[in-house]
């Protein structure tokens, strides 16, 4: 498949994705950013989030179950009000952006981009469909019950959630930041870094 239809293919699935809701509304904006350019599109990616679960050991993807995410601050009471189970973790995830480039350069070009806004966890990879994948640096993950019991208690909840939601909104801003770089790279006519 040609760059030009591989592009608009992943358009028409993010247009689908969005009004179906599964779409991250704080990042839609950085995504209009990135397909706005000649040279890329994105795939699957989120603007950070906060998510309570019940699994044994963080990282079980597949054994968790979720009891409640968020895309921006939440209030500690949320939190303590959908803890259950044996073993309940919070973490906060960091903001993850993938995007498809046309050329190896172009991927070279959108990582500078990348990294100049704080994205120090970017890379491309794929080859020879260049792909990179961008990740904040913002990371917590912290059991709040183990084996059924409680380790942490009410105040404890508030201060980690009070950290959560700093974390997240610093988050925030590297989405923006980013934003604000590719519409001044975008606003200079940039050749297109694509080669045919």
């Amino acid at each position: 498949m040609e760059w030009e239809e591989r592009k608009r293919a992943a358009l028409e699935r993010l247009k689908l994705h969005i009004a179906q809701g599964r779409v991250d509304p704080d990042i839609l904006s950085l995504l209009d950013a990135i397909n706005s350019l000649p040279f890329a599109y994105t795939t699957s990616s989120c603007s950070g989030r906060i998510q309570l679960y019940q699994a044994k050991v963080p990282g079980e993807k597949f054994d968790m179950i979720n009891l409640g995410k968020w895309h921006s601050p939440v209030e500690p009471d949320e939190i303590s009000s959908r803890i259950r189970g044996d073993d309940v973790w919070l973490a906060l995830l960091p903001p993850i952006v993938h995007a498809f480039t046309c050329s190896l350069e172009a991927s070279v070009f959108l990582l500078k981009i990348m990294r100049g806004a704080g994205f120090k966890r970017a890379c491309i990879m794929n080859l020879p469909k260049p792909f990179i994948e961008a990740r904040g640096t913002e990371r917590l993950e912290i059991p709040l019950r183990l084996e059924g019991k409680d380790v942490v208690n009410e105040e404890g909840i508030r201060l980690i959630v009070r950290t959560a939601n700093e974390m997240l909104r610093r988050a925030k801003v590297r989405i923006s930041k980013l934003e604000v770089m590719l519409r001044d790279e975008a606003s200079r006519g940039l050749d297109n870094l694509c080669r045919e």
